[in-house]
């Protein structure tokens, strides 16, 4: 018999229905087994990763409207206190970010600022394999920090979906050595596709052959293969299980799959970290009506995602993490819009937060070559995440020691 290797596998690509007519038995047996021996795997705590991809500009977002030195730098973009909706004397939300905050008055938003790393990285691409990696700017891991986690302490579970990324692409920030986390957009077309000129039964019958002195490639096409048995029967029994709940809150893409979040929680898929992305954050030019917009969109998606965890009952085991890869500089350009920066805010939303505000404000005076100068690294967030959400040692998740921000309760 010919050799099977990895990418012949992967050319055939069977669809999900064929898994369930010929998949080898070894491999159903596999899935089973792994079902029965860690029930109850769903009540673990779950984390949700918001990533605003593009780099949002956190002054026009968390405003420093008492500050002279934010109006100087910005005599277009500036928002006047009209058009702002006050936390204290010196910083307030943008009006469209309304919906945000409502949850921060119910105690439910920890507000991060400055929020970035040493020598920093204006690059999107570089800057946000150091916030999916946790390394430093002159570091390059192969592992996602989410990986490493995955790693580290979901081995027992021998299920993919710990992680998954509603995304089109596989994240940095799952990558792991034992191939944990499951990408998709849609929870109910999620499944491999045939490919063209390839019997997929065939493929299985030489799965089905091999022995105990399989190579490396067989073992490798087990896994990968179980791990598609397991993650699309998991994912398609919670997506029949929420039914009409899938795709029908919120009129934006954002607020839609937060929406298939809520119904995947609450329908017991046995999910660790549920990864989410946001586009559109690279206002260049004609920023204000843009970045509003996008604003208006984030603050409704994540203030009804928080209002149907409660309603589900959910709500307390839910934590949910809102970022970006940078902020923008302080002065506006000549596009009406604002170029790659440094520091922005992050948040931390859900029931077990200690809500307010975090870390300092930065300066708008004493900058990094007309940037902010971070004052929170990003990682001590992470930090807290591990330590105190997920009771792991961050150490040896993120190779390093960072102290936890002791915001999650």
């Amino acid at each position: 018999m010919n050799q099977l290797t990895r990418r012949d596998f992967f050319k055939s690509a069977a669809v999900y229905s064929a898994l369930g007519t010929v998949a080898p038995q070894f491999l159903t047996q596999t899935v089973e087994a792994t079902t029965q021996a860690i029930a109850g795997f769903n009540n673990d705590r779950v984390l949700v990763v918001v990533q605003l991809a593009g780099g949002n500009d956190g002054l026009n977002m968390l405003v420093p409207y008492s500050n002279d030195a934010y109006y100087n730098a910005r005599p277009g973009l500036a928002l006047k206190k009209e058009r702002l909706i006050t936390i204290n004397d010196d910083l307030a939300f943008n009006q469209k970010f309304s919906g945000m905050k409502n949850v921060y008055d119910n105690g439910q938003l920890a507000i991060i600022q400055g929020i970035g790393y040493p020598n920093p990285d204006r690059s999107h691409f570089r800057s946000m394999e150091i916030w999916h990696t946790a390394s430093d700017s002159d570091e390059y891991e192969s592992t996602g920090w989410i990986g490493r986690y995955f790693d580290h302490e979901c081995s027992g579970s021998a299920r993919p979906q710990v992680g998954v990324s509603i995304t089109k692409e596989h994240l940095q920030a799952f990558s792991s050595k034992k191939g944990y986390g499951v990408s998709f957009e849609d929870p109910k077309s999620f499944g491999w596709k045939e490919g063209k000129g390839h019997d997929s039964s065939n493929s299985f019958a030489e799965l089905n052959a091999a022995t105990s002195n399989s190579d490396s490639n067989i073992d490798f096409l087990r896994h990968v293969t179980s791990n598609a048995i397991m993650s699309s029967k998991e994912v398609h029994k919670a997506s029949e299980m929420a039914g009409q709940e899938m795709n029908r809150r919120g009129r934006t893409p954002l607020s839609r799959t937060l929406s298939n979040v809520a119904a995947l929680i609450k329908n017991e898929l046995s999910t660790r970290i549920y990864y989410v992305n946001a586009g559109g954050f690279d206002t260049h030019a004609n920023q204000t009506g843009q970045h509003d917009n996008l604003l208006n969109q984030v603050s409704t998606g994540l203030e009804g995602f928080q209002n149907q965890l409660r309603k589900d009952g959910t709500a307390d085991r839910v934590t949910t993490m809102i970022f970006s890869e940078f902020g923008r500089r302080v002065n506006e350009n000549k596009s009406g819009g604002t170029d790659h920066g440094t520091a922005a805010p992050m948040f931390l939303m859900g029931e077990n937060v200690n809500a307010g505000l975090h870390g300092r404000t930065p300066s708008l005076t004493d900058l990094d070559q007309g940037d902010l100068k971070f004052t929170t690294d990003f990682r001590s967030a992470y930090a807290d995440v591990l330590e105190n959400w997920f009771a792991v040692d961050p150490v040896r998740i993120l190779g390093k020691k960072f102290d936890p921000l002791k915001i999650i309760g």
